[in-house]
């Protein structure tokens, strides 16, 4: 009889949470706006990747089918490293309780309710993601990407005019045109060889497949791939950026029907710190690294295709960042460290389902140390087969190394520090937390309705929890 009365019990109160959660009434003002604002905006304004702007009821309400829907099978807000296999800075998601307010929302007719009550945008940054560059470097005139759907690369160089050497804190390259700007490697020259070349071609900047055309003074200074976010280096970490360089940008323009101008910038940020220790970013892995050697990278028509490949780490580094990279045939990426004389893993990076839009320079929440010896294994999948939606022919062709968009690659980038005692203790995220993630300042939204009913709403928000 007990037992009975206790089913009974669970059953009342489940019945009665259901009816509660159907019973609630949702609004943008007080239950989706916040979701929108602090996981979707920094992204969907004016001005970053984004292709629609979502920073207020008008333009939410108008794609809340689709934000349903993209949200619900978890393509938005993008994030493909697995999370159960690594963690890094700037993880991306909702949660599975927006997710169902977002689907309640949108099922109840997508409602604003009270203007009165929606939370302030968050304090984003104008042309930044970062805020207030101490240097803005842009193309000085638009550059004219031919409409013959072919793959452009493009060395823009870019003078700083700066008479000493400077400390750099972050670096932060800003696509202009988001269609065609594919990626773009950063280096650094001093010889004014790439003004040379520069002048050579009648374009502006230098067309040059492969690398920059000769040795700059430091090379993958800084790099850009669509979904990445700007971060800045931890105190005491970061780049040199020498006086009287030229910055070059090697931009790569995707194939476009159309023609099309871009005018990109690079933002960059001085660290007056006296003394800092220089990151250094570079492919580690790559088709030399293969098991069968750079010549097995060829991935036949109409096969998936595995490709593994191993470094040994010649002495202690301290791993800050990693970078996958290929295009559209690739599926999946796994990359760890098995340290030396032991079975101990050190997990890197794990993607299940690579997207070709959706890479990243990603940042671990602190140093991780690769000891001297120890092997990195990478492995990576492609799919060249029709059942491939993104294969870029039809039928099928045989795929080798190239740096077109039709052709791929297997690389990872890895951004390091020569090891000293104690890094592994350094928090990745001490000077990274950008501006646009600032709590907005203590508000207290007016008392709706007014005069009251049955029930009575009063807004906040706190600067501080």
């Amino acid at each position: 009889m007990k037992k009975n009365i206790l089913i009974f019990a669970i059953l009342l109160l489940l019945a009665a949470n259901e009816l509660q959660a159907q019973s609630t009434q949702y609004t943008f003002s007080q239950h989706v706006a916040n979701i929108v604002f602090n996981k979707c905006t920094s992204c969907h304004r004016q001005g970053e990747i984004g292709p629609m702007p979502f920073t207020n009821y008008a333009e939410v309400s108008a794609y809340a089918q689709t934000i349903a829907y993209v949200t619900q099978i978890k393509y938005m807000p993008p994030w493909k490293p697995n999370k159960n296999y690594s963690h890094f800075l700037d993880e991306r998601g909702l949660t599975n309780q927006e997710i169902q307010t977002i689907q309640d929302w949108v099922a109840q007719g997508s409602p604003q309710g009270n203007p009165a009550l929606t939370p302030p945008l968050p304090p984003f940054p104008t042309g930044s993601q970062l805020g207030t560059p101490d240097l803005v470097l842009r193309w000085a005139m638009p550059f004219v990407h031919l409409g013959n759907n072919q793959d452009q690369y493009q060395i823009i160089v870019l003078p700083t005019s700066l008479t000493q050497n400077k400390n750099i804190k972050a670096v932060e390259f800003r696509p202009g045109n988001t269609k065609i700007v594919h990626h773009a490697i950063l280096a650094q020259d001093t010889t004014n060889q790439a003004v040379t070349r520069d002048a050579q071609d009648p374009r502006y900047g230098y067309n040059q497949f492969g690398g920059f055309g000769f040795n700059p003074t430091e090379n993958n200074w800084a790099f850009w791939v669509p979904g990445q976010a700007a971060r800045y280096f931890p105190t005491g970490i970061g780049k040199r950026l020498y006086k009287n360089a030229k910055i070059l940008v090697q931009t790569h323009y995707g194939p476009s029907p159309t023609q099309q101008t871009d005018t990109s910038s690079v933002n960059i940020f001085f660290d007056n710190s006296p003394t800092i220790r220089y990151a250094t970013t570079a492919p580690i892995i790559s088709p030399l690294n293969l098991v069968g050697g750079a010549s097995s990278f060829i991935i036949p028509a109409n096969q998936t295709k595995t490709f593994n490949a191993v470094f040994t780490v010649p002495a202690n580094i301290s791993l800050m960042q990693v970078a996958p990279h290929c295009h559209l045939l690739g599926k999946s990426w796994e990359v760890y460290a098995v340290k030396p004389n032991s079975t101990d893993t050190i997990k890197i990076i794990k993607i299940d389902q690579w997207d070709f839009n959706w890479q990243g320079q990603f940042t671990f929440p602190n140093i991780i140390k690769i000891p001297a010896q120890s092997k990195i294994y990478a492995r990576a999948v492609y799919d060249n087969t029709a059942n491939n939606p993104l294969n870029p022919s039809s039928p099928p062709q045989t795929v080798t190394w190239g740096e077109q968009t039709t052709a791929e690659m297997f690389l990872v980038y890895f951004t390091y520090l020569p090891y000293q005692i104690g890094d592994e203790n350094i928090a990745l995220s001490a000077d990274g937390t950008p501006e646009n993630v600032k709590m907005p300042q203590t508000k207290l939204y007016p008392i709706y309705p007014n005069p009251s009913n049955q029930q009575t709403y009063l807004g906040f928000n706190l600067e501080k929890t």
